[in-house]
């Protein structure tokens, strides 16, 4: 693992809001990570959380507790024709599969995290499988921060290639500078979704990113980024890990949160929970 950055890598990171690692991990390496996680993805099944949101729960009496109307609309959605024609996601697998923990707990990752973000500690938000089908359609500009459950400037993402990403078959795309606008609007999922997400935008000039298998692209939480349409009859996979700076509150917005953190949580409680989201590395 290339996980030793240079001044010049963070400072690029810092400027752009986003960095390339080419040959972050080796061909071995890189067939590990691909084994290990298609196989974590073939033991979770259809099931994109490790508790998926699909059944009333009981409540401590055992009374049946019905579910919140957003993480019902976020969970039908994710499984909705339309988005797995973009892509096909599991989340957080860290937490069922403990060849996956090996991997995302290494604190050699979160070092690079805290240097890049210039934090003293992250935590990991979650992990997400990102796997474009063949003929996947593009998946259209956002940005992080607006769906997460904390605000962080510190939060960053993880992105690794599995197999060679390039133009053909759904490389990232990444608008350099556009962190530092921190916009707050949640994306459309449009390609032309740059002008929705800040109309200073419209007329802004993404650069593509291909990548070779086993690169690592870093981008903040404030970064606007896309990823092309999957033109190859293969699919495209990729892994990705966001890390939450430590110290970081809750938001109300509820993303991936369990319904039994919800149901505990305020708005400016901690999210320093170590079962949901552990503690990578500290200074």
């Amino acid at each position: 693992m290339r996980d030793e950055l240079s001044s010049a890598q963070i400072d690029s990171y810092r400027e752009n809001g986003f960095l390339v690692v080419d040959g972050f991990l080796d061909d071995a390496e890189t067939r590990h990570w691909r084994t290990v996680l298609e196989d974590a993805v073939r033991e979770r099944g259809d099931a994109r959380l490790p508790s998926e949101p699909d059944e009333p729960r009981a409540d401590e009496a055992g009374e049946p507790q019905p579910l919140s109307g957003l993480r019902l609309r976020e969970a039908l959605a994710k499984h909705s024709r339309a988005w797995v024609r973009v892509l096909s996601q599991h989340v957080n697998l860290w937490q069922t599969d403990v060849r996956v923990r090996d991997l995302v707990l290494d604190p050699r990752l979160g070092r690079m995290a805290c240097d890049l973000a210039d934090v003293d500690g992250v935590r990991i938000w979650h992990d997400q499988t990102m796997f474009k089908p063949a003929w996947g359609e593009p998946t259209g500009w956002h940005t992080d921060t607006p769906v997460f459950s904390f605000t962080h400037p510190g939060a960053s993402t993880f992105w690794i290639a599995l197999v060679d990403a390039d133009l053909r078959n759904g490389c990232m795309h990444y608008l350099p500078g556009s962190h530092k606008a921190r916009v707050t609007t949640k994306s459309n999922m449009r390609l032309d979704g740059l002008r929705h997400l800040n109309p200073e935008w419209e007329f802004a000039e993404p650069v593509p990113c291909p990548v070779r298998a086993g690169s690592l692209i870093v981008h903040g939480g404030d970064t606007a980024h896309a990823a092309g349409a999957n033109m190859t009859p293969l699919p495209r996979p990729a892994f990705a890990i966001s890390w939450m700076p430590a110290g970081a509150t809750f938001n109300g917005t509820p993303n991936i949160l369990p319904r039994r953190l919800l149901a505990a949580l305020k708005v400016g409680d901690s999210l320093d929970i170590d079962a949901q989201c552990p503690l990578v590395y500290s200074r």
